[in-house]
């Protein structure tokens, strides 16, 4: 049964290069048309499309606007073999953390589906970001799994493939305004676990720090907004002089003392940071100004990154599982493709409280 349904999608690839192997079709002959795919495999219409646009892709057809798909006067060997590729967008390459297990994720998944995964890395140039989203459909990339820098500076591009529905998926993000796919962690709840942690150790007078604005990254809001949720299911008050956003827009590192002084003097007893990498850096400034964490202040990170090992910090912080992101991510795309989903797929993945030293309760 399983065997069937992978089948949707590929059995017409397998059927229409069969017929070209067999030269039941020659060069510059049209290929069936959607609808004669669509009646002959009982599948939907995007299955049908799908399955022609992986020998576009593949350079082995050829579209006349009007008139349909025939097969290309310049194909061989090459390209008859050509693997079916699923291309990755990512801001960063690294050889340890988060973005090595999305990759091991999706690829694992990929590679036991028979698509290879292509990565291409931006280094966090938005304009390399959109060129890449751009150019991999026309390079023969059978869909997309995008890690998003900057939905406004390529919202164009994803409109059109929303439209389109050309298989794509964004990790770690989601936007409110388009309804693409997407597998994320359930930052909501890493955000209400982080607070309830710290309010049964006996804190009410919680900070939330950010270093990017809460409001434009889905991410970061979601774990804001579970930061609220925790308090007010506690009935603790929700105070604005507690919630610190785009912290190095505002104040840069280097203001960053001026403004955990500010905290401790307004009673601040904990500190809630967007993620592992702004907690390392208040721990820096803490210790430059003489403040211990825990002992003077509580403090829980997010995505529990290797790197804190290296450092020697051991910080309480919420694990997220990047390997089964990226496999939810790789699976979104392939049932795409074979024709399973056609709608929006939210792909939404436990957290997990790693409790180490840097809280203290306070009872």
């Amino acid at each position: 049964m399983e065997d069937d349904k992978k089948a949707l999608y590929n059995q017409i690839v397998d059927h229409l290069m069969n017929m070209i192997e067999k030269k039941e079709i020659l060069p510059g002959d049209r290929l069936p048309t959607e609808h004669e795919l669509m009646v002959k495999f009982n599948v939907s219409r995007i299955t049908a499309k799908r399955a022609l646009e992986e020998l576009k892709n593949r350079g082995l057809i050829y579209r006349k606007q009007g008139q349909g798909s025939f097969l290309s006067n310049t194909i061989g060997l090459e390209n008859m073999n050509r693997p079916k590729i699923i291309s990755m967008i990512i801001p960063y390459e690294n050889s340890t953390g988060r973005f090595i297990d999305y990759i091991r994720g999706a690829g694992d998944y990929l590679y036991s589906k028979g698509y290879l995964l292509s990565i291409n890395c931006t280094d966090g140039d938005e304009n390399k970001e959109r060129e890449f989203l751009l150019n991999m459909s026309k390079v023969g990339a059978s869909g997309i799994i995008y890690y998003p820098t900057n939905r406004m500076h390529s919202f164009d591009i994803l409109s059109m493939f929303y439209m389109n529905q050309y298989p794509i998926v964004l990790i770690d993000k989601y936007f409110d305004s388009l309804p693409l796919s997407f597998s994320i962690s359930d930052n909501f709840d890493g955000g209400y676990k982080a607070s309830k942690h710290l309010i049964e150790l006996g804190h009410e007078h919680i900070a939330f720090i950010s270093s990017v604005n809460i409001e434009r990254v889905p991410s970061v809001r979601d774990r804001f907004l579970g930061y609220c949720n925790a308090l007010k299911d506690s009935g603790i008050e929700i105070k604005s002089d507690f919630i610190v956003s785009q912290l190095e827009d505002t104040c840069g590192k280097e203001g960053m003392d001026q403004v955990l002084k500010k905290l401790l003097e307004i009673g601040v007893t904990a500190v809630i940071s967007e993620n592992d990498y702004v907690a390392i850096d208040i721990i820096k400034v803490l210790k430059s100004i003489n403040i211990n964490v825990p002992n003077d202040i509580s403090l829980i990170g997010f995505d529990n990154i290797s790197i804190l090992e290296q450092v020697d910090i051991s910080l309480t912080t919420i694990e997220q599982d990047f390997y089964e992101i990226g496999k939810k991510a790789a699976k979104i795309v392939i049932d795409n493709l074979e024709g399973k989903v056609i709608s929006q797929v939210k792909e939404i993945t436990p957290i997990r409280l790693i409790e180490r030293n840097s809280t203290i309760s306070l009872k």
